[in-house]
Order: structure tokens, then sequence, then C-alpha cells
């Protein structure tokens, strides 16, 4: 496995004692101290958020604030909650402390183009780490394609070919209802170093339609954009002798659809955590905690 195939995914997190990190007893504990990504070993990012609350009576305690440090490298994170104190001798007075309950993400090294990583693992991957769609196989470009155009769309996805390296003839995948009836043809380009998809393949993939006799399809390419060539095809081929009805999905829409399938499943969060909180940096900058806790805080640094 060479080192560019090598990625931190986010598998989910833990809880542990604060006595635990006090003491050392945590892999990093260390770098906890120094505020730096035990993983990549740069500065880790605050964001808070402030809970609700009831006015204090003498001697009581409430949750006040949640704290999370993130790596804006790998999406590391570490949180924990503070408890606000009413100080029975000072009227008006609290005491700030830290609740006892720690949580952190928990990370595993993987190879992105193993055969044997789950295709929802891929997906949140790649939701955190769009650019690494670039390292994936052309059997995961299908099959994440495949499991978002199902959903999307409905029906199920029939391959062509187990191998998505073999002669297709054109197209990749049918989107077929329930009923085995077909509804659209599907070709997916994954796309190592181009950003531009060109019209050529696009082409071929309208000639494969004509020959499969579907009059639907759907063109989908990992690169960032297609050319101006390429986007106007699909008004062409609608306008041509056999009237057909085309889609380009490029990658910026790709990712789209990846964020709305991946906001829709459940996301393990820290205690208190709901997705739609709102979190501010030490800049006064507002995020969402499903941005901060599975999206790529990155394009909003």
């Amino acid at each position: 496995m060479t080192e560019t195939q090598k990625r931190l995914l986010h598998t989910g997190l833990q809880n542990y004692d604060h006595v635990d990190l006090d003491a050392g007893a945590v892999f990093f504990s260390e770098a906890l101290r120094v505020h730096a990504c035990p993983c990549c070993a740069i500065g880790l990012l605050v964001f808070e958020h402030e809970l609700p609350t009831t006015p204090l009576k003498p001697a009581h305690a409430q949750f006040r604030w949640l704290t999370l440090e993130i790596c804006p490298s790998c999406g590391w994170w570490h949180f924990h909650r503070e408890l606000e104190t009413s100080l029975p001798e000072f009227s008006g007075k609290v005491l700030r402390s830290s609740w006892w309950e720690l949580t952190h993400a928990l990370q595993s090294e993987i190879d992105l183009r193993a055969t044997t990583l789950p295709i929802e693992m891929l997906q949140r991957h790649l939701v955190r780490r769009w650019e690494d769609r670039k390292m994936i196989s052309a059997q995961q470009a299908e099959d994440l394609v495949a499991s978002l155009l199902q959903e999307h769309h409905g029906g199920q996805v029939v391959r062509i070919s187990t191998n998505a390296n073999s002669a297709d003839g054109g197209i990749d995948l049918y989107l077929a209802e329930s009923n085995g009836i077909i509804q659209r043809a599907i070709q997916v380009k994954r796309r190592i170093s181009a950003e531009t998809e060109s019209v050529k393949e696009v082409r071929n993939f309208v000639g494969a339609m004509v020959l499969a006799k579907v009059d639907r399809g759907i063109f989908v390419t990992t690169a960032s954009r297609f050319t101006k060539v390429a986007k106007d095809l699909p008004r062409q081929a609608l306008d041509a002798k056999f009237k057909l009805e085309l889609d380009l999905v490029d990658g910026g829409l790709l990712l789209e659809m990846l964020r709305g399938t991946n906001s829709r499943k459940p996301a393990q969060l820290p205690p208190q955590v709901m997705h739609d909180q709102e979190w501010k940096d030490v800049r006064g900058r507002t995020l969402l905690a499903r941005d901060l806790f599975t999206g790529d805080i990155r394009e909003w640094l």
C-alpha cells in the first residue's frame, strides 16, 4: 500500500473519564495539553456552543457550554461539557468547571482503494475529504454512484459487469424500476487528474444509448466540471432524431447528492449535541454542528 492511498477514516466516538486525561493515561494526553492534533501534530481549532439555561438556585449547577477542539486537516476532535455552579456564599457569582466525562473521535488508518471498505464508510469519508475521490478505484466510483442514484431516484441499480475495468459498450449501469423496467442508462467516469470532462466520452455514451435503445441516460464524472461543448450535448440529444433525455452530473453535483444522502443518515454525536446547533469559534464565525462533526470544515476557514 502506497503512502498516498492511506487516509484516516472517522469511525465513531469514545467517552472516557477526565481522570484518565489528567493522569496521562490516554494516547493524546500530551498533544491535548498543547492543543495539537495527536494524528497531524498541528494546532486544534476551538468551537463553543452555549446551551439554553434557567436561573440558577444557590448551590445548584447546570450544563452551560459545549466545547470542541478539532483538527482542520484530518478532522480528529475532542469534546467536553462545562458546568456553571452558583456559589452560595457569593450572591450572583458562578463557577465554571469541566464535567468529568469527555469524548474524542475514533479514527482508523485505511486504504481507500481496499475492496473491503464498506460503501457507507466511503461516503462518510468523502463528505469530509472530497478531493480523495481521485484516489478511489473505478469500481468504488461505480459503487458510490450506484448508491447515490438509487437513493435519489428510487428503484434498483443493475450492473452490466462485475468488473468496472472491463469493456461495457459505453454503459456501466442501468437504473430500473421495481418491476425490472429500465428507466435510465448510466455511465460513470472516475478521473484521477483531469478537472474537466470533455465532450468525447459523453458523445460515446449517447451512441451507446442509441444502440441499447434507451432514451434516458445519466453521465456521471468525478471531474469538477464539463466543457462548454459537453454541457450543450443534452440539448442537442433532445432535439435530434432519437429524442434522448440526458442528464450530466459533475463532481460538484455529485458532492451535493452525497451531502444530501449523508445528512439523512443518523450520526453518532457527543452528549447534548444536535445537528442544527450553532457553534462559534474564537473569531465569532458560526458553523452548524452537522458541518463540524460530519462535514469538511476547511471550506469554512
